[in-house]
């Protein structure tokens, strides 16, 4: 025999049958049975479960009541509302994607609304009356570069200088034609043999560095001469004697801002212009007689240099360089004995010019 059915044991059996209806004549054992289950729910006397059902009518679920959680809840804000309208526009009866996918929103919205552009900066005016195209070689581009040239007069002037630019180069190329081939320019002119000397220093100062040096050693003869520039530098400006006023210098004032300027015055302010030398047979007889002969302006400078060197010897300092410093100053200031020497040097040249002459006829005469 078969078992027995306990109805009391029995759970959810799929039943082959189409949609419930709510006639509650035809409610099975099985729905009787699904009304104890918490998931089910009861209305108006009927068990509807909230669970999908197993049947075998095809439906899935439509018209079957929602949870509570899957109604669309009112908006919270106006400016909420103001989003979702936005969202949920349509166009052409499509939905669309919002407008900061489509461009920049401000624009956009200027666009649609004739008013906002009248008060919108003048940058964004602009930017809206702007063609679209970013093609330079479009037709629209063309168009628009002919209608700017035509409102602006001053592309043709640019175009009119363009030309002229265009007309030297072409003189250039032709005459550089004409040259020997490589030369763009014609050729200098033949360059002395010591154009290509160069020189590191001023010629005062490498001179003055080079009659103070030592014992060949001309690092410390440098660093001696870069203390003399700096003194002079920082040093008040002189007081220049009226009577010993030195050749060719600026206002005592703007001396300390040059001082290989400074220097040069200074030397040459002090330098003879002439010198003795002894000469025998000019009077007749054994007799060496003095002649004044004049010096070339490196002669000069450094007797000028020498006699400086001599007079710094005697002061108390205790560095070469702080004695040379200060003796260069005292001779800005006419109070160094250097001035004394170029005063005798002269005098005596002087003195003995009638020499002159007769070293000239003692030379005719050998001649």
């Amino acid at each position: 025999m078969p078992p027995r059915l306990n109805l009391f044991t029995a759970r959810a059996v799929p039943v082959l049958r189409s949609s419930a209806t709510p006639s509650a004549a035809r409610r099975s054992f099985t729905t009787i049975l699904n009304a104890n289950r918490p998931c089910a729910a009861t209305t108006n006397g009927l068990t509807t479960p909230l669970q999908r059902r197993c049947n075998s009518s095809g439906s899935d679920g439509q018209g079957r009541p929602k949870g509570p959680t899957e109604d669309p809840l009112p908006h919270v804000s106006e400016e909420a509302a103001e989003v979702s309208k936005i969202m949920d526009k349509k166009c052409d009866g499509a939905p669309s994607s919002p407008e900061l996918e489509q461009g920049t929103p401000v624009s956009e919205i200027l666009r649609r609304d004739k008013d906002a552009q009248k008060h919108a900066p003048k940058v964004m005016q602009d930017q809206m009356n702007r063609p679209s195209g970013s093609r330079s070689f479009s037709t629209s581009a063309f168009r628009m570069q002919e209608l700017q040239a035509n409102n602006n007069p001053s592309s043709s002037s640019d175009d009119a200088s363009a030309a002229l630019v265009a007309n030297m180069i072409a003189q250039v190329t032709e005459q550089a034609a004409e040259l020997h081939p490589g030369l763009k320019f014609p050729a200098p002119a033949e360059l002395p043999r010591t154009e290509n000397f160069r020189k590191r220093y001023d010629t005062v100062v490498d001179q003055f560095t080079k009659t103070i040096m030592r014992d060949g050693k001309l690092s410390k003869a440098q660093k001696n001469m870069s203390f003399v520039l700096d003194h002079l530098r920082t040093a008040p400006p002189p007081q220049i004697n009226p009577r010993r006023r030195l050749v060719g210098a600026p206002p005592a004032s703007q001396l300390p801002l040059n001082p290989v300027l400074y220097l040069t015055t200074i030397i040459d302010s002090v330098a003879p212009l002439l010198k003795l030398r002894q000469q025998k047979g000019i009077v007749g007889g054994g007799v060496s007689v003095q002649v004044p002969v004049p010096l070339t302006l490196r002669q000069r400078r450094r007797t000028a240099i020498m006699w400086i060197v001599e007079a710094s010897e005697k002061r108390r300092d205790s560095q070469f360089a702080y004695r040379l410093a200060n003796e260069l100053v005292a001779v800005a200031e006419g109070r160094s004995g250097v001035w004394d020497k170029r005063e005798h040097a002269h005098k005596l040249a002087t003195s003995v010019r009638s020499n002159v002459s007769a070293r000239s006829g003692t030379k005719n005469r050998m001649g």
